[in-house]
């Protein structure tokens, strides 16, 4: 994972997320460790341990996770905090922010209105960026969220659909105010449906810029 991390930077990306949930045994002294491994990276690291129900691979308990997280907090500039976590795990949100920048995400099973989108950044105020994820259906989902995105103005914000479908608002998000797009490594090391390496997506962007 550091050497992937190190990797990402000398291709010149903005930030690197570190997929602590990929890590097998994963437990505190693990996320000490990697981040000591990447303590030389010049970018901001965001940490995530995202649960095997929304494409990650973490199978523990809510409180485990939640451990996990808070230990991040304590070595990441970021800490991806889902909001499915919150309702079991109330003290998450308050003690995570208290050491790091905290992304609230919402990894949604449906398409969301704009005014969902809207009362998602407005019901848990005081977070650095929030983060909304859902799957296309279709091309026209793509509009969905990027005016979503762009209706969000003012906050601080990730918006894009997942899936074969949703590529145009992954790589176009960042167009319409969010703050940056996800990308694999490399062809096959793809962590969510619909995600494009980073070479991709830096033609693509170059092609629109």
């Amino acid at each position: 994972m550091a050497r992937a991390a190190l990797a990402a930077e000398e291709l010149g990306v903005d930030l690197v997320e570190l997929r602590l949930d990929s890590l097998e045994g994963l437990d505190r002294e693990k996320v000490r460790a990697v981040f000591k491994m990447t303590a030389g990276l010049s970018v901001p690291r965001i940490a995530t341990v995202m649960s095997s129900s929304i494409f990650g691979r973490f199978g523990g308990s809510p409180k485990e996770r939640a451990e996990l997280l808070f230990e991040a907090a304590s070595h990441a500039d970021y800490v991806d905090v889902g909001v499915e976590i919150l309702g079991e795990i109330d003290w998450l949100l308050e003690r995570v922010s208290r050491r790091s920048k905290v992304i609230l995400s919402w990894h949604a099973d449906r398409m969301l209105s704009v005014e969902e989108m809207k009362e998602f950044a407005r019901s848990r105020q005081g977070c650095s960026v929030y983060k909304i994820v859902m799957p296309a259906r279709g091309m026209a989902d793509n509009l969905i969220a990027l005016e979503g995105c762009l209706a969000l103005e003012g906050v601080k914000r990730v918006v894009f659909c997942y899936g074969s479908e949703g590529v145009l608002s992954r790589v176009l998000s960042p167009f319409f105010g969010a703050e940056w797009a996800y990308a694999a490594l490399r062809k096959g090391e793809e962590t969510a449906p619909g995600q494009v390496d980073v070479e991709t997506l830096k033609r693509i962007r170059e092609a629109f810029a």
